[in-house]
């Protein structure tokens, strides 16, 4: 779905066609009674992410999530998992690179390539590796790499839980370039050899390598942090750390508060980051995407975004319908009335609202239905009923 499918079904459901003599509304009214309903739906159900931030020393306060789209920035926080994983439990990365060759064949460009390789377990991957780097030449546009890192068979603190390299990420840049992506997956800790030949059209929208160190065992269950949305909750010397706040994705900064959103976390001394290997996992609201390149509202929910944007461009006409009259000619032969649009149109108007906050409390529902439902195992407590 993409927001000229809206489009038409907006015009459809309202019986205005594209063009022609008859158009009531222009295409940019349209995507704005879209945009609206798009954000009152959003407040209601909105589009939940979640976003992984290093710990920065004895620091309680951080600022809001970067967005996966800078068009839709986080609006608040829902949930804050700290720490993600057991502390030093974490493999390192790897500590060499693997030998790259070029060899005869087609594939790749000619001009220079960087190769670099990650550890995948059980929790997450690890940062990347030191990279190399190797050139193609006509006809030679084929890369052997071998001697690929192998992970250790234990992690750094064995008998925690069951956590082994259960295969590694291969990373490769774009002819002549530095940014790396996704080239493959090796799915074993065994395999020390691969030939490339993809070409980089391949790779343009593949993911680029972490920056957090996510192999490590996760605490289960999660433990979950209470915060406020409001940094100074606590005095100055409680919720900041030294060297102030408000860096770029929890890396420490002076004087940004002004700027940038923050939450602080409702820790004890005891439960203070003491370095940043610890990681904050942040969930966070942002409006849906509905756009020309796709949309993040789930299809079942396509209606509610049509018959909230007809009630908003429908509000927006009842401006033009005011300029109406009463006429009749001084024999009284001919009279013309039609000051009874107005109110009919603001009728009509008011049914369509009516019904697309009633679709809104209904998903409303749904929704925090879904979030509090819980399994219980074991017997109903004897006096369930009256909690």
């Amino acid at each position: 779905m993409q927001l000229s499918d809206v489009e038409t079904m907006v015009r459809q459901d309202l019986f205005d066609p594209l063009g022609g003599p008859n158009m009531r509304w222009q295409t940019t009214d349209i995507d704005r009674a879209i945009d609206k309903a798009v954000d009152h739906y959003s407040a209601y159900y909105p589009n939940i992410l979640y976003v992984d931030m290093p710990a920065e020393p004895f620091q309680r306060t951080y600022p809001y999530p970067q967005s996966w789209n800078p068009n839709y920035p986080a609006w608040w926080i829902e949930r804050v998992i700290y720490p993600l994983q057991i502390y030093g439990s974490y493999f390192t990365p790897p500590g060499f690179s693997a030998i790259a060759a070029k060899q005869a064949g087609s594939g790749l460009s000619v001009g220079s390539y960087q190769y670099a390789v990650t550890f995948l377990s059980q929790g997450g991957e690890t940062t990347l590796g030191p990279a190399t780097s190797v050139s193609t030449s006509s006809g030679s546009q084929q890369i052997a790499l071998s001697s690929i890192a192998q992970g250790p068979a234990q992690p750094n603190t064995p008998g925690i839980a069951t956590n082994t390299v259960i295969g590694r990420n291969l990373y490769r840049s774009l002819v002549n370039g530095s940014t790396l992506y996704l080239l493959a997956t090796i799915s074993d800790n065994t395999t020390s050899s691969y030939i490339d030949s993809v070409p980089d059209s391949a790779l343009i929208n593949q993911p680029q390598p972490p920056t957090l160190n996510t192999s490590g065992v996760m605490y289960y269950p999660p433990i979950e942090r209470n915060f406020s949305e409001y940094s100074n909750i606590f005095d100055s010397t409680a919720a900041l750390a030294a060297g102030g706040n408000q860096g770029t994705m929890g890396a420490v900064g002076v004087n940004q508060a002004v700027t940038n959103p923050s939450f602080t976390l409702m820790l004890n001394n005891a439960d203070l980051p003491k370095d940043n290997t610890l990681i904050l996992r942040v969930f966070y609201a942002s409006k849906h995407q509905l756009d020309t390149t796709g949309s993040t509202i789930p299809e079942v929910h396509r209606d509610i975004i049509v018959l909230g944007a007809c009630a908003y461009a429908m509000e927006a006409y009842q401006v033009p319908t005011n300029d109406n009259f009463d006429f009749q000619d001084g024999g009284l032969r001919d009279r013309i009335d039609d000051t009874n649009i107005p109110a009919s149109w603001l009728a009509a108007t008011r049914a369509r609202m009516d019904r697309f906050i009633e679709r809104l409390e209904e998903i409303k529902q749904q929704r925090d239905y879904c979030a509090s439902a819980r399994t219980r195992w074991g017997d109903e407590p004897r006096y369930w009923p009256r909690l």
